[in-house]
């Protein structure tokens, strides 16, 4: 029989805060125990992932979760699930595998036949995020390809949610500067 492997300080740490009822109002399991749900992201970069990881950045934290397989459960929510992450049962975190980085190989353009290793960059997506799906799972038939629709999706979700949080945040900024206007108007007048 295989020896069984410690699972990655990664995979441990993110059970343990899953699992930590202190955190269930920012991050806890679902309802049966089968995937995680972050309820509150910005909290949960600046108060719990800077105690458990060296980055407090959510969507490091997200790229993190999917080279381990993690997927995004719903669109709308941040709600994450791999099988061997799960309610009770820890000792399935040994099973889950980093995937391993690819590097795409040159590909001829269309237009003057020279061959080109770069790809596109995006300001939140770097060479890391290049995974492969041959490592996710032993019956994998993609082996070899590169892994880019859910990356993108949990970006455009995560980038989406950012939007939403800046325009927020600059409604409340011009609020308060109609009011410090009006308080500088007022004292003016004295």
């Amino acid at each position: 029989m295989a020896q069984r492997c410690v699972p990655a300080p990664f995979l441990t740490k993110t059970y343990e805060l899953v699992d930590d009822p202190i955190t269930d109002d920012v991050i806890s399991w679902n309802g049966n125990g089968t995937a995680f749900v972050v309820w509150k992201n910005a909290d949960f970069a600046r108060d719990l992932l800077p105690n458990y990881s060296k980055r407090d950045n959510f969507s490091s934290f997200v790229r993190q979760l999917n080279t381990y397989g993690f997927r995004k459960v719903v669109q709308d929510k941040w709600e994450f699930a791999n099988e061997n992450f799960k309610r009770g049962e820890k000792e399935l975190l040994s099973e889950i595998r980093r995937r391993k980085l690819v590097t795409p190989s040159p590909t001829k353009t269309p237009a003057k036949g020279k061959t080109s290793g770069a790809r596109p960059s995006s300001p939140t997506k770097s060479g890391e995020d290049l995974v492969s799906t041959s490592t996710s799972s032993p019956d994998s038939k993609n082996s070899g390809t590169i892994e880019t629709e859910p990356t993108k999706t949990t970006q455009l979700s995560y980038l989406s949610g950012e939007y939403e949080k800046l325009k927020k945040h600059n409604e409340m900024l011009s609020s308060e500067l109609a009011q410090a206007k009006k308080q500088c108007d007022e004292l003016l007048r004295f």
